[in-house]
């Protein structure tokens, strides 16, 4: 707490008023958007996951929240025992304030960690700088700016700052090893940092092991030179935790291409494209992070302009050239001992993107990806200001101008909080701020659907955001279901004779009965085209999923399209590069009981298990189906033989256990019917 206190003293404030203070204007700057709605990915991560619905203290509900996640290769346990927990602690019910309430809580704690490194770091390297007052400064911008509000408000991406609190707080133990490499505990405690802060965080998200490598860009730009004594165990230190660790990384990825290449056979765009259209996007966060507007900030970026070719744009060059004229001016530096800030900024934040900005097949731009990046940036930019200002103005003209700049930040990410404060305006300014986005039309097009019921504007922007993508799927089905409503709800007796039938999918709405029938086949038509070719797999599962489940609930909207469903799940089987057929077997067997199919039922679960036979969500899956069809023995041996597999984790165990309640249940109601 000694850098509290000295910048506690410079505000003339009391030695924990400066974290109090800091906590304040963060929470009040953040407040309105507790109210606001889960969205996207919250759903199939937290609300739709049995696994977060945490109802015990014991040792099987807290193994099935540790397990209930399947993201990436470690599977984020512990970001998922957070949620789980969050649910259980207030109400043991999904209330969006409880959840949002607490990723503020978590970033708060995260510009606690941003401080307290900004004094360290700014003390080693700028020594006759106010390093508490500049750290001070640098985590409350860090904290207000609006493009860290993702990472805060979208409740899921607590994964990515979770991640970052672990990490900063094990750079915080590396860096008091670190400069006190004289005593035996330096080294431990170097080693402690590092190992803790990068395991830990690799359990919330996996850009944890990037932790590292920017340990060793901060060595590299900001920290002391290794006395002669302890150069040789520092060097050992680096080779272990950052440079062979990258070595045998990338030396993996060349010998094993396909871990990569995989991904994008459902992409809508290759390696290269997304390598090139990466380093406009890191320029555009950059941009985003000097100026941000709230018109330019979105929760979906699915309308940034893939780059086809050096020039297609031309930014595309220019953006390449201007990434390695960085980096190479960042390494000059550094080679002379120059310009130690600026490097570090540059190094901070390239190394920062290096897993999300690179070569994965993920999607093209989040601003998440920026929460941990900005930091360095910030840093660089606070000491930089106050390198050119301090001695050409005023005292208290330079603290009016931070205090100026931290104030419409505030003030931005407030007006931008509120925004995210309800449904109804979150999907306006998104769609109206990005009309070129697949999901902001689909989010937009969905709240109305939820205001006013089947509507033709509803229908109007699901069809905007099908024809923005050729890949996309969603949009399409939810035309389709939209349809059916509009149908359901149409009189005959308003129909006209003399209206043409529609010619393609996309052809005006008119409210007519024979017309609109006649376009639903063409939407029909236009899925199956869009399946085959090639379309986004996991929100074409998740669409024909709820189409599916819409069905078997019984919907009006739904009852009568089981044989357009089977067609659709029939099409993602015919693409070879469908990435989980195994679910298309078991939508379509779920479908064939309601049907009263028992036969073609167990063919597709038997279909969805010899392609993914230790899979345990479809065992239990089998095992209910049994459970629906009365034959509660069956599903009993189904339960027994998946537990024989030896993969059963703790999500799965509670799965087979409410099974088996089931089960029990339904023997006893039949017990008791009996004379």
């Amino acid at each position: 707490m000694g850098f509290v206190r000295v910048v506690a003293k410079q505000f003339q404030l009391g030695g924990w008023a400066i974290l109090v203070l800091l906590a304040l204007i963060i929470f009040f700057s953040y407040f309105p958007g507790r109210s606001g709605p889960f969205l996207g990915d919250d759903y199939p991560n937290i609300i739709d996951n049995n696994g977060i619905a945490l109802e015990n203290l014991n040792e099987q509900g807290l193994a099935s929240a540790w397990s209930a996640n399947t993201s990436g290769p470690f599977k984020r346990p512990i970001a998922s025992l957070s949620f789980a927990i969050n649910y259980y602690l207030f109400g043991q019910h999904f209330n969006p304030s409880a959840f949002k309430l607490t990723n503020i809580g978590i970033h708060i704690a995260n510009s606690f960690l941003v401080f307290f490194l900004g004094c360290q770091l700014f003390s080693t390297a700028a020594p006759t700088y106010p390093a508490g007052k500049l750290a001070f400064v640098a985590a409350l911008i860090w904290a207000l700016h609006p493009l860290q509000l993702t990472s805060v408000l979208y409740v899921v991406q607590r994964m990515n700052s979770m991640a970052t609190m672990f990490m900063l707080a094990g750079f915080l133990v590396f860096l008091k090893g670190r400069l006190q490499l004289e005593k035996p505990s330096g080294i431990i405690l170097m080693v402690l940092g590092c190992v803790f802060g990068t395991g830990l965080g690799s359990l919330c998200k996996e850009n944890a092991l990037l932790l590292p490598l920017l340990i060793f860009v901060t060595e590299l730009t900001l920290l002391p030179a290794i006395p002669p004594a302890s150069r040789f165990k520092v060097n050992v230190y680096y080779a272990a935790t950052a440079i062979l660790p990258a070595l045998f990384g990338s030396l993996y990825l060349l010998t094993h291409p396909d871990y990569i290449l995989n991904g994008y056979l459902s992409r809508e765009f290759d390696l290269p494209e997304r390598l090139m259209t990466q380093s406009r996007v890191l320029f555009y966060y950059l941009g985003l992070l000097l100026y941000p507007d709230n018109t330019e900030l979105s929760l979906a970026h699915d309308d940034f302009t893939l780059s086809k070719g050096l020039l297609k744009p031309i930014e595309t060059l220019a953006a390449i050239a201007g990434i390695l004229g960085l980096i190479g001016f960042a390494i000059h530096s550094c080679w002379h001992k120059k310009y130690r800030f600026s490097s570090f900024a540059i190094l901070w934040f390239f190394v920062g993107q290096a897993m999300e900005s690179t070569i994965f097949p993920l999607e093209l731009v989040y601003e998440h990806r920026n929460y941990l990046p900005s930091m360095g940036v910030v840093f660089a930019l606070v000491v930089l200001s106050y390198q050119a200002l301090a001695g050409r103005i005023g005292k208290g003209l330079l603290n009016t101008l931070y205090a100026g700049i931290v104030g419409s930040l505030a003030l931005a990410t407030y007006t931008r909080a509120a925004v995210w404060s309800n449904l109804d305006s979150f999907s306006y300014f998104e769609v109206r701020n990005h009309p070129g986005s697949v999901r902001a039309n689909s989010v937009y097009a969905n709240n109305l659907e939820l205001r006013r019921g089947p509507n033709a504007e509803t229908y109007q922007y699901y069809l905007n955001a099908s024809k923005l993508n050729e890949f996309e799927v969603s949009t399409l089905i939810e035309m389709f279901k939209e349809l059916n409503r509009l149908i359901y709800f149409h009189g005959s007796g308003n129909d006209k004779n003399d209206v043409a039938l529609p010619v393609s999918y996309d052809d005006p709405l008119i409210l007519d009965g024979r017309y609109m029938e006649a376009l639903r086949e063409l939407v029909h038509r236009e899925i199956i085209r869009r399946v085959v070719y090639r379309s986004h797999p996991l929100r074409t599962m998740d669409s024909i999923r709820s189409a599916a489940t819409c069905l078997i609930n019984g919907d009006y909207e739904c009852k009568t399209i089981a044989a357009y469903v089977l067609e659709w799940a029939d099409a993602a089987l015919a693409q070879p590069n469908f990435t989980d057929k195994p679910i298309m077997h078991l939508i379509k067997a779920k479908v064939y009981l309601t049907q009263g199919n028992a036969e073609k039922t167990h063919r597709e679960m038997d279909n969805a298990l010899e392609l993914d036979p230790n899979r345990m969500y479809l065992h239990a899956e089998k095992a209910y189906l049994f459970i629906a069809l009365e034959q509660y023995d069956t599903a009993e041996q189904v339960i027994r033989h998946a537990e024989s597999l030896g993969v059963v984790n703790g999500f799965d165990a509670k799965e087979f256990q409410k099974l088996r309640d089931a089960i029990a249940y339904k023997k006893s109601l039949v017990q008791g019917q009996r004379p």
